[in-house]
Parts: C-alpha cells; sequence; structure tokens
C-alpha cells in the first residue's frame, strides 16, 4: 500500500494535470532518446449519459502527446480513450479532455514553455 501511494506521488509529478484522474497508466518503455508512458481511459462516462443504456466500443486508436523532457530524453505518452455507444439515443461518443494544447500534440503545459521560449535558440536535445 505504501509503494502505491509513492507511485501515485511520482506520477502526478510527472504526468500532466487531469491525466492521473482520467487514465492509467498500462506500460512504460525507455530508449536512448525517449520514454513512452501508455495511457488508458479509465471507465468515466459523462454526467449527462448516467441512467443511459451505454456500451464499451474498445479504444480509439492511441493519440501521442509531447510533454517535458526527462533526464535528457523526450517523453511521449501514448493516450487511448474509450469509445462508447449510447444504446438509449443511438450515438456513438467518447470524452473529450482540455489536456492539449489547441492544433498541436504538446501537453497545455508543454506547449506554453516552448512559446515562452527565446525564439532565436536552436533546437537542442530533447526538445529538438
Amino acid at each position: 500500500m505504501q509503494d502505491e501511494k509513492i507511485l501515485l506521488k511520482l506520477a502526478r509529478l510527472i504526468l500532466p494535470s487531469g491525466f492521473i484522474e482520467n487514465f492509467k497508466i498500462t506500460g512504460i518503455t525507455s530508449g536512448a532518446n525517449d520514454v513512452e508512458i501508455s495511457l488508458d481511459e479509465f471507465d468515466n462516462l459523462p454526467e449527462e449519459r448516467l441512467g443511459h443504456k451505454v456500451e464499451s466500443k474498445g479504444f480509439l486508436d492511441a493519440v501521442t502527446v509531447r510533454d517535458f523532457p526527462l533526464r535528457d530524453k523526450r517523453v511521449n505518452f501514448k493516450v487511448r480513450r474509450r469509445k462508447w455507444y449510447d444504446c438509449t439515443t443511438s450515438e456513438y461518443f467518447t470524452n473529450s479532455y482540455d489536456a492539449v494544447y489547441k492544433g498541436t500534440r504538446y501537453s497545455k503545459e508543454f506547449a506554453a514553455f516552448l512559446k515562452a521560449l527565446p525564439r532565436d535558440i536552436s533546437p537542442i536535445g530533447p526538445f529538438a
């Protein structure tokens, strides 16, 4: 139990805000230049669908989200969101999250950091 609390604290430091509440870590791989953290969405039904007959239809294809480097390695999150079918309204739906900067595949925090960098520096290391 204590180990789980420590791992949860570590995950909260590494994952962008909102990820730990909505996704579970399903795998971590580390290569020479990058770290990949795989995440699957929990069974979170939106409040407006509670009381409806809803069926899980698996996952959408994984989306890669870039985040802050760790130990000079690029960090990529492979995020899979659930796909649902609402039998009551006869429509498919997915949950949406406000974790990626609009028009990019960067976490909001990482995109804000990159935008604040001076434009005249050359891309180096894990920021390239």
